[in-house]
This record gives structure tokens, C-alpha cells and sequence, in this order.
């Protein structure tokens, strides 16, 4: 097997247009038209959709350094920022002074294979694969809580199992289609099944599970928001790329939903089975199930994550996911109470009306509905430099002024 690894910059596009609205007939599944938004591309505001931003910097010292390309999320008082060094670090949500590292790399009995892993919020733990099935359980303070085994195994390469949690007692993972078994969301609770329910996603893997089959694997770091992606090229022919960050779960307040890899539909997760609440509607733009595997599919619209509050919800997609010379990346917000479905360029962000700073890009979203994102030190000390005329700016972005290009990121939360 060949293994090459590439680096591919996104292309995004720039493109400025309008909005649409959706309509739902009685006893139909609410829709969102992302599809007739898209040929219409726009800005967004942050005034439309929140009421406030706060700038929290996270405390910087020799020995706490956040790497590069790091992630965030928000669990009670706690910012969890994990970046590709291989660094877990837990800092007061208040504040930003550093509270511990969480997690370390090793064989020994607490130490991970990796520190990104997924955050149970509910009872506020973190878990880190160890391998063999095995995850050790850290809290967001720090401590090592114990291991757990997964509750059920892929028996081959079929795609990226995903893990979040229900409640506070129930744990859920959704799995792709093997060679004997359909793509399905379990409910688990330790070790124990307790119930399985088909996702309505395959019954059962088109492509091979072996990695005999395969004749080469191409990893495109960064490629997509953030998101890499491992493209995979089979002896017989067949292709397919998975996004090992892809997460098709998120919360609002006590609810879980769920959306199935390459279908319109989104469930709610209960302990009865995915009840479809909602649909996206791509119109044209729609990439059927049965070229999920064709590398050279044209003009379709892949979503690539979901992020919600009781307000509204934020859907960020690709355009040509395969295609490197014609993929873009889109934000589309779909506003509950109006049903008006706006879509702008990736790269554009939101822009920041409410304080004239640095366009809005949240990666995270709490069950709670507050949003996330980390900017980087060095691009607000590059803003400051680049806008030094400023005037009339908040004071708490005044205080940004002290930031260094060297300092850790600086976390933003939206409501």
C-alpha cells in the first residue's frame, strides 16, 4: 500500500448575493432550502444572529504554548483547547488562566495515543484513544478517571466511527456499514449494548474493508475549514474520502441530533430509535447516495458540519469535496423563526457588525447554545497593526491591543 502525503490550500470563493426563506406544508418534514440559497450568495452579520461577543485571551507561560491548527471547546467553566503537538490544556471559561494540561502520550496505563478525542459535556469528561478499542477518561481538571472499551468494533476500514453522549448515563456512536452490518447509532452504556438503531445509511459497505484492497491512501492536511481528509484509492477502482473530524452529532439543550454521511435528514437521537425532525433541501445541488464514490462528481453540495441554537442553525458545506481545482466551502444559517437561509463564502466569515472587529468563524457550539472559536494571537496583533487608526472600538477590544503575536489564542464566545 502507498501512502503520499499532500497539502492542499481550500480555495474559497468570494461571491456576495441574497437570502430565501423556506416553506413547510403540514404533516412534511421542516425544510431547509440551502440548495435556492446557494445560487443566490450573500454576507452574513453577526447582528442577525447575536446579541453578544466576549474576548476571553488565554494565560500564556514557557511551559503552557498552544500549538498549531488547535480546536475548542467549551465544557462548564472550562476552554479546552487541543492542537496537532499533541497538547490537551484546560483553561478557566471566566478568565483564561490556565488551569492543567489533561491527558499525556504513552503506553503507560493513563497515557493516550492522542489528545484530541471527544468531550462528553454532560458529566464534563474527555476521552483519548489509547488503542485496541481502548480510550482513557480524564475530567476537565486534569485528573485521569479510568478507561473504557468501546462497545462495539469495525472488523475493517469502512469509514470513522464517531462517539458522543445522550445524557449523563448514556453514551452513543454511530458507525459506518460493514461487510455484515448496517450503518447504525448505538446507544451504550460502559460496556454494555443498549440498542442499535440503522441510521437509514447503507445496509452494507459498497467498498472493501481490507486494506489488501487498497492500492493507495492520499492524506490532504487542512484541506477543508480546518478538516483534513484521507482519500483512498482502490485496486478495483472504487474511491472514497473520509473526513476523520467529521461529527454528525450536536445538542441542543436536552436534545441530540444526528445527521447520516451523504443524506438530507436530520433525527433526533432518543432512547427509541432517530425520529427525522428536519431536511436540508440541495435542490440541484444534491449528491445522491449512489456517487458517494465517484471522484469526479461535479457541482454537489457535501455538509460538512452542523452547529445549532435555539435561534438558529449554522450548516458549513463544500461544493466539488473531490475536486481540489473546484472545491469552495460555504456557510449557510437557516433562522428558525423566519425560515430565511443565507449563504456566504467560507473565508468571508461573519462579518463582526456588532463591535467592527474580526469577522466570526465558531467551530463549536454548546448544548447551551453559546458559540465558539479561537483566533490566533498572531492575527489580532496583525488586525491592530493593519487598522491603527481605529476609533470608537470597545473597550475590551481596546485590551486585545496588548496581545503579542507570540501569546496563546484568544477565545471568542458568541450568544
Amino acid at each position: 500500500m502507498k501512502i503520499n502525503s499532500l497539502y492542499w490550500a481550500l480555495p474559497l470563493s468570494i461571491w456576495l448575493g441574497c437570502s430565501c426563506s423556506s416553506s413547510t406544508t403540514e404533516g412534511e418534514l421542516e425544510t431547509i432550502p440551502v440548495g435556492s440559497a446557494y445560487s443566490t450568495i450573500t454576507t452574513l452579520k453577526a447582528s442577525d444572529y447575536f446579541r453578544e461577543v466576549t474576548y476571553i485571551p488565554l494565560e500564556t507561560t514557557d511551559s503552557v504554548l498552544v500549538g498549531n491548527a488547535p480546536s475548542i471547546r467549551v465544557a462548564g467553566n472550562r476552554l479546552i483547547v487541543s492542537s496537532s503537538q499533541k497538547q490537551c490544556f484546560s483553561f478557566n471559561k471566566s478568565d483564561g488562566r490556565f488551569v492543567a494540561s489533561v491527558g499525556h502520550i504513552g503506553n503507560d496505563p493513563e497515557g493516550c495515543r492522542e489528545l484530541t478525542g471527544w468531550l462528553d459535556a454532560a458529566n464534563g469528561y474527555l476521552y483519548f484513544l489509547k488503542g485496541d478499542g481502548v480510550s482513557a477518561i480524564y475530567d476537565t481538571d486534569g485528573n485521569f478517571v479510568g478507561t473504557s472499551k468501546e462497545v462495539e468494533l469495525s472488523d475493517g476500514l469502512f469509514g470513522i466511527d464517531s462517539n458522543d453522549y445522550l445524557d449523563k448515563q448514556t453514551l452513543v456512536k454511530h458507525t459506518s456499514a460493514t461487510a455484515t452490518k448496517p450503518d447504525r447509532v448505538i446507544l451504550y452504556r460502559d460496556t454494555t449494548l443498549l440498542a442499535s438503531f440503522p441510521s437509514h445509511g447503507e445496509e452494507k459497505a459498497i467498498v472493501s474493508g481490507n486494506q489488501a484492497d487498497i492500492e493507495s491512501i492520499a492524506v490532504f492536511q487542512q484541506a477543508l475549514m480546518g478538516h483534513s481528509m484521507i482519500f483512498i484509492h482502490y485496486k478495483n477502482g472504487d474511491e472514497m474520502g473520509l473526513i476523520p473530524t467529521e461529527h454528525p452529532f450536536w445538542h441542543v439543550g436536552k436534545k441530540l441530533y444526528f445527521r447520516e454521511l451523504f443524506n438530507d435528514t436530520i433525527y433526533q437521537v432518543t432512547k427509541d430509535g432517530l425520529l427525522p425532525e428536519r431536511r436540508f433541501d440541495f435542490g440541484a445541488m444534491t449528491w445522491k447516495r449512489e456517487d458517494r464514490y465517484d471522484a469526479q462528481k461535479d457541482d454537489a453540495i457535501y455538509p460538512l458540519e452542523v452547529m445549532e441554537n435555539d435561534r438558529f442553525l449554522w450548516l458549513r458545506f463544500v461544493v466539488n469535496l473531490y475536486r481540489q481545482d473546484k472545491r469552495k466551502a460555504y456557510n449557510a444559517l437557516y433562522l428558525k423563526k423566519s425560515g430565511e437561509v443565507k449563504v456566504a463564502a467560507y473565508e468571508e466569515g461573519m462579518e463582526n457588525d456588532l463591535n467592527g472587529f474580526l469577522p466570526l468563524q465558531p467551530t463549536f457550539v454548546t448544548a447551551d447554545g453559546e458559540f465558539a472559536q479561537l483566533i490566533p494571537a498572531e492575527t489580532i496583533a496583525e488586525w491592530f497593526e493593519e487598522h491603527s487608526d481605529a476609533a470608537e472600538l470597545p473597550a475590551e477590544i481596546q485590551a486585545l491591543k496588548a496581545i503579542r503575536a507570540d501569546d496563546n489564542p484568544v477565545v471568542v464566545l458568541m450568544k
